[in-house]
């Protein structure tokens, strides 16, 4: 589940709307809870709130936009936060003690991840890479399936990821040192997403970038999906690293809008369910 926050106060002559919609991309479906004084998950003014839950696979939210013509109006931003429905959310909840000497190592400094990522890369075979790109993102060979190994993991944090075949829905979450996607199979991954796990997470940060075919590379963000423009391209490069965390502070979220004189509709934002 997920909450969706107007999170700006535009003064009344330059005001934005936000509307939300599910997309169709993606084989979940999304149940919008609008807040009171919301109509049609129409975000109007700070504080409106919809919350969204996300059911039967991946889902994708088409949010867009709407403002006076030629007319200059101010950024806006779109809060969307995960609702935590697990057990970290009792009062008395106390997470499990690690093992002492995972709480030994975790005293270490962290340091930088050795990822060796391996792909079945069409008429190519199995190719692997070391703190590389697997693949080619200039070109149109599809990387049909992978496994990421970090050779160098420590105790209290992995790394998980899923990926979506072509016709035939998301695959599970793996964790490092197994291969999510298909080989000899001619299938294309047209979706893969990538999250860090783990009681240590918190001192690591994920970087990168994926590529579909004709497509510009995308940054990876930890736990979302990423897909192509239209969602049937297919995956063609993976680029991974993992380091150390210097900063604890998540950033906060900024408005989803580049241009603020244009309406911008995006609809390549997903998030892993």
């Amino acid at each position: 589940m997920y909450i969706f926050r107007y999170a700006s106060q535009p003064i009344a002559e330059r005001s934005v709307c936000i509307a939300l919609q599910q997309a169709p991309l993606g084989k979940g479906v999304i149940d919008f809870f609008p807040a009171e004084g919301v109509s049609k998950n129409m975000l109007t003014k700070l504080g409106d709130c919809v919350i969204g839950r996300v059911k039967s696979g991946v889902a994708t939210v088409l949010i867009t936009e709407y403002y006076l013509a030629d007319m200059q109006v101010d950024p806006v931003d779109l809060r969307i936060d995960r609702i935590d429905t697990s057990a970290a959310i009792m009062r008395n909840f106390m997470p499990a003690s690690a093992a002492p000497e995972a709480v030994a190592f975790s005293h270490t400094a962290p340091v930088r991840a050795v990822l060796k990522l391996t792909g079945h890369i069409e008429n190519q075979g199995d190719v692997s890479v070391v703190d590389g790109c697997l693949g080619n993102e200039r070109d149109a060979a599809r990387l049909e399936g992978f496994s990421i190994t970090w050779e160098n993991k420590p105790s209290g944090v992995d790394l998980a990821y899923t990926s979506t075949i072509a016709g035939a829905g998301p695959s599970q979450k793996v964790l490092t040192g197994s291969f999510t996607g298909a080989r000899n199979k001619s299938a294309s991954l047209v979706a893969v997403g990538f999250g860090l796990t783990g009681p240590d997470r918190s001192h690591y940060e994920l970087t990168g970038y994926v590529v579909f075919a004709g497509s510009a590379p995308q940054a990876i963000v930890n736990e979302q999906m990423l897909f192509g423009p239209s969602g049937t391209e297919p995956l063609v490069a993976i680029q991974l690293s993992i380091t150390p965390k210097n900063e604890i502070n998540a950033l906060r979220h900024k408005s989803l809008r580049e241009k603020p004189a244009i309406t911008q509709t995006d609809s390549n934002i997903g998030q892993m369910a």
